[in-house]
């Protein structure tokens, strides 16, 4: 379930970034569910908010390889993005801002 390094953060958009950041929240909730059944195994009780952490582990599986699947794509489609992006010509420079003879704060002077 290894998977490689994700990204630098400067180059990732933020759906990767989000997906970056929600696997390892997932797989944490694996490795808890992991140490829950050993608990079991070993006859040690568990609490009824145990149990929920349990039924949840197979939504939690296919949420990991949802996002494991997606990531690829994810980071295909903004490096073609990037791509584009940097093969069109960049726009105009904004025009100077407008300065007013007067000092700001200072009301005009009726003629």
């Amino acid at each position: 379930m290894a998977s490689p390094a994700p990204p630098s953060k400067a180059t990732d958009g933020p759906v990767l970034s989000l997906v970056n950041k929600r696997l390892p929240t997932l797989r944490k909730k694996i490795n808890r569910t992991n140490q829950l059944e050993e608990s079991i195994a070993q006859g040690k009780p568990i609490l009824k908010e145990q149990e929920d952490v349990l039924r949840s582990k197979p939504s939690v599986l296919a949420s990991i390889d949802e996002l494991e699947k997606l990531r690829p794509q994810l980071s295909s489609a903004l490096q073609e993005e990037l791509s584009l992006a940097a093969t069109m010509t960049p726009p105009p420079p904004p025009p100077p801002p407008r300065s007013s003879r007067r000092s700001p704060g200072t009301a005009a002077m009726p003629l």
